[in-house]
C-alpha cells in the first residue's frame, strides 16, 4: 500500500489509516467525511428506495392507541425537547442561509452575463446601471477592469 494517498473529494494527499488503508477514499477533513457519507447515504437509498415509506403511518396508527403519549414525554423531557427545538431552528437557518446562498449566486451569474453583453444602446445602458449598482456596493466597475 501507497504511504500517502490523494483524497477523492479535495485532491489533496493524506496519510491513509493503516486499518483502512486499501480500501479509504477520503482524508479526514469533515467536508470531505461529510461528501463520502452523502455519497453512501445516496447509494444506499437510491438501492432500497422503500426504505423511509410507510414509516409516518405506523406512527400515526400507533400515537391513536396511546393517547397522550406525546404530551408526557415532552413534560417529562424538558431538557431534549429545548435541544431538540434549538436544533431545528438551526437546521431552518442553515437551510435558509443556504437557499440564499444559491439565489445570490444566480444573481451574480446574470449580472455578469449582461455585463458581458457588446453592442446596443440598449445593453450600454443596462450594463452602465449595473455598473453604477456594483461601485455602490464597493466592487470594481467595468471600466475599472
Amino acid at each position: 500500500m501507497p504511504s500517502t494517498k490523494r483524497c477523492y473529494y479535495c485532491g489533496r494527499t493524506y496519510d491513509p489509516d493503516p486499518r483502512t488503508a486499501a480500501f479509504q477514499k477520503s482524508c479526514s477533513r469533515a467536508a470531505c467525511r461529510q461528501a463520502r457519507h452523502d455519497q453512501a447515504q445516496g447509494r444506499y437509498v437510491a438501492a432500497n428506495p422503500t426504505i423511509f415509506q410507510d414509516r409516518y403511518p405506523k406512527t400515526k396508527v400507533w400515537l391513536s392507541k396511546h393517547p397522550g403519549y406525546l404530551r408526557r414525554y415532552r413534560t417529562k423531557h424538558v431538557d431534549y425537547v429545548a435541544a431538540d427545538n434549538r436544533a431545528r431552528v438551526e437546521r431552518k437557518r442553515r437551510a435558509k442561509r443556504q437557499r440564499s446562498d444559491i439565489q445570490d449566486a444566480i444573481r451574480r451569474r446574470e449580472i455578469e452575463a449582461i455585463r458581458r453583453l457588446r453592442g446596443s444602446d440598449i445593453q450600454d445602458t443596462i450594463r452602465r446601471q449595473i455598473d453604477g449598482v456594483l461601485s455602490f456596493l464597493g466592487r470594481a466597475s467595468r471600466s475599472d477592469i
